[in-house]
């Protein structure tokens, strides 16, 4: 009976040996699923590896273009360091070579001058000298300066004749740093009877003017900027008449700059000379009371002099021109007096031929 048996495997089951014994194709597929586990775990590992091997190299590329990009900004610090200091060597030597040659108005002396910190003064000093010979002493004074670097600014001389003795006045422009060497140099021409000096602080003023150069000098950029920026005729001419005010102003403000530099670079020695005392005093100002005083005497007296002299040149005129006027003056007061008398006569003799 098949049927009859199949009907009891079926509500029986397969037996144990039957169930443990492959058959078909599921033998295959239980044996591959642990194989494929393990080889999706394998490769898994290997991707994992292979990506952290990828990002070290990576960290690694980067740290070394970082490293290269650092030793690249360093060596270029370095290279701009080492053109700096080059820079300043050449301007050094620039400056060195300059004070070597002077300059066109002595750099050295015009640095030290306007130095920061450092107080301009103006110095002048006045020297009178008694000498024997006036013409000898300017030309040693000439070359003193000279000497010095200097020159003569402006100068008076009379030379001695037998009407009297001479004299000169000399305005002399020494360097400042030499300017106490050369004094006591012209105090070897003579007798040094009287001698001053003065000074003048200008650094307030100098800075001053530095300051508003420097302000016009901004605002002229400026308005050059605006000029080119300008989109309109009208813009520019107005731009370029308030720009051409400014530049009139910063080139006065400069010439001032410039007056001021060659005053405290050089000082002014005025030095009078005479072959005696008397035309030394007469030579030389004089200042104080009585100084004022003598001058103011010495006016008037030039005043009553000038005076006398005009009454003096007049005086001959008005002689003739009295001998001739009073004689006429005499003549009509005369004739008025008989014309007078003459009606009065008239009015007589009327008066008896009626009686």
């Amino acid at each position: 009976m098949p049927g009859g048996r199949d009907q009891i495997v079926t509500l029986l089951g397969e037996p144990d040996g039957a169930a443990r014994c492959p058959t078909g194709m599921d033998t295959p597929k239980r044996l591959l699923a642990p194989h494929l586990l393990i080889l999706a775990l394998i490769l898994a590992l290997v991707l994992s590896a292979c990506s952290a091997s990828g990002g070290s190299d990576q960290a690694v590329d980067e740290a070394a273009m970082d490293g290269a990009v650092g030793m690249d900004s360093s060596a270029a610090d370095a290279d701009r360091a080492a053109a700096a200091q080059s820079d300043a060597a050449d301007d050094g030597a620039a400056v060195e070579a300059a004070a070597a040659d002077g300059g066109v108005d002595g750099l050295v002396g015009e640095v030290a001058a306007v130095a920061d910190g450092a107080p301009l003064m103006v110095r002048t000093v006045e020297v009178e000298l008694l000498v024997e010979d006036v013409l000898s002493a300017v030309s040693r004074a000439r070359a003193a300066v000279v000497a010095a670097d200097g020159w003569v600014s402006s100068e008076e001389v009379r030379p001695g004749t037998d009407d009297g003795p001479g004299w000169a006045t000399l305005v002399l422009r020494v360097p400042s740093a030499d300017l106490d060497a050369t004094v006591t140099s012209l105090g070897d021409l003579g007798e040094v009877t009287s001698s001053r000096s003065s000074s003048e602080d200008v650094t307030t003023e100098y800075r001053d003017v530095e300051a508003r150069v420097a302000t016009l000098e901004a605002s002229a950029d400026r308005l050059r900027e605006l000029v080119e920026e300008a989109g309109s005729v009208e813009s520019i001419a107005n731009l370029e008449r308030e720009l051409a005010a400014r530049e009139a102003d910063l080139d006065a403000l400069k010439a001032r700059m410039k007056v001021l530099e060659e005053d405290v670079s050089r000082s002014t020695i005025t030095l009078h000379l005479a072959e005696d005392a008397a035309t030394l005093a007469q030579t030389a100002p004089r200042t104080g009371f009585l100084a004022g005083l003598q001058q103011g005497w010495a006016a008037f007296a030039a005043s009553v002099t000038v005076l006398l002299t005009a009454l003096g040149g007049v005086l001959p005129f008005a002689v003739v021109a009295a001998l001739v006027v009073l004689p006429v003056l005499a003549w009509r007061r005369r004739s008025r007096r008989a014309a007078g008398s003459a009606p009065v006569s008239s009015s007589a003799v009327r008066g008896d031929d009626a009686g």
